[in-house]
């Protein structure tokens, strides 16, 4: 997979802003505020419709501007074509509110629909909240890594968000006294379906996933966190479980029960690392989250996505830095700030772009 170029206008620090990739690595270069982050969000939105360092659209657009665009053409494989084919792709977002996605000429009016086209595995200061943050920080990262690669989960989400939207809907009508016994029934029922459906999803994933951590540790470039693993396993749900807590969700006017609460703990032999962890530990961890992610994606679509790497030296010590060199050259493309250039090295393809 490869992103053959890009453009934006109006989004955060760019004002404008065109690259044509004509090297494997792409070396992002420039001083402090010069839009080095800005540029990797923008092929992450590509990716997924979302910011990765969690800005809505609205903070998106460019103090002063009125919208922002971003585009891009990326090539990917194509089974069925059986060959390499080549997509356009254009996000519009305005002050007032309205989206405009275009897909190679097509116009949608939502951005979801960018999920599964380009993919990505990014790593930024943000990624340490993978470690140390919220469950809902690891719902985000294990969500994208399986949607960019099975539409069916991306729909199983989508359902599931609208049921719980009508539920909790109408569970904050209770107050009033007009909830629905019997819609409640149903929704929980349709509730207890999606949820089992995602966490096998999810299982299967995470196992994907912990296994790639073995490996890259086993090559030796992770390996002082050889006793790190995940810990997933949830508990299965049905209508009548979440029927027994009832009372409970009238009360808080809020669906209690579901995969929306869902999450999978990281640890280092029994210890939760989200505890435990040293910045410098959780963002070694964070990266080496970010290195298996793109492994399982290899694994399910049969070539990597684009990786995008921001803000490494910050807190990685050196020796750990120069083992992750080598790991660049399986990547068909690669973009990196903060670093020099020339210090890449090893043969690997690099080229730089200052902003």
């Amino acid at each position: 997979m490869y992103l053959e170029s890009l453009w934006v206008q109006g989004f955060r620090a760019l004002a404008e802003q065109r690259i044509d990739i004509t090297a494997p690595i792409t070396a992002v270069e420039g001083s402090n505020g010069a839009g080095k982050t800005t540029l990797l969000d923008a092929v992450h939105f590509l990716a997924s419709g979302k910011s990765c360092l969690g800005l809505t659209n609205a903070e998106l657009i460019r103090d002063g501007e009125s919208y922002f665009v971003v585009g891009g053409r990326y090539r990917t494989h194509d089974p069925v074509a059986g060959g390499s084919v080549s997509h356009a792709v254009q996000a519009m977002f305005t002050t007032e509110g309205r989206k405009e996605l275009r897909i190679d000429g097509t116009v949608y009016h939502g951005f979801i629909r960018l999920i599964g086209g380009l993919r990505v595995a990014q790593f930024n200061f943000n990624s340490l909240f993978l470690v140390k943050g919220m469950p809902s920080v690891r719902r985000q990262y294990i969500n994208l890594l399986i949607a960019s690669c099975d539409r069916t989960y991306l729909e199983a989400l989508s359902a599931y968000s609208a049921v719980m939207t009508r539920k909790n809907a109408l569970l904050r009508q209770s107050g009033s006294g007009v909830a629905d016994a019997s819609l409640l029934d149903l929704f929980d029922e349709r509730i207890a379906t999606l949820t089992n459906t995602i966490y096998a999803k999810r299982r299967s994933a995470l196992a994907a996933v912990g296994l790639a951590m073995t490996r890259l540790i086993a090559d030796g470039l992770f390996e002082p966190l050889s006793d790190v693993s995940i810990l997933y396993d949830p508990r299965p749900i049905s209508a009548e479980s979440i029927r027994a807590i009832r009372d409970r969700e009238l009360a808080r006017h809020a669906c209690l029960a579901g995969c929306h609460l869902d999450d999978f703990v990281l640890l280092r032999g029994k210890k939760q690392l989200r505890d435990s962890a040293s910045l410098g530990e959780a963002k070694l961890v964070a990266l080496l989250l970010t290195f298996a992610g793109a492994e399982y994606i290899r694994m399910v679509t049969g070539e990597y996505p684009v990786l995008l790497l921001d803000d490494l030296e910050g807190d990685i010590d050196m020796p750990n830095l120069d083992r992750l060199f080598h790991l660049l050259a399986r990547f068909e493309q690669v973009f990196i700030t903060t670093f020099d250039v020339a210090r890449l090295g090893g043969g690997l393809n690099a080229t730089s772009v200052r902003l």
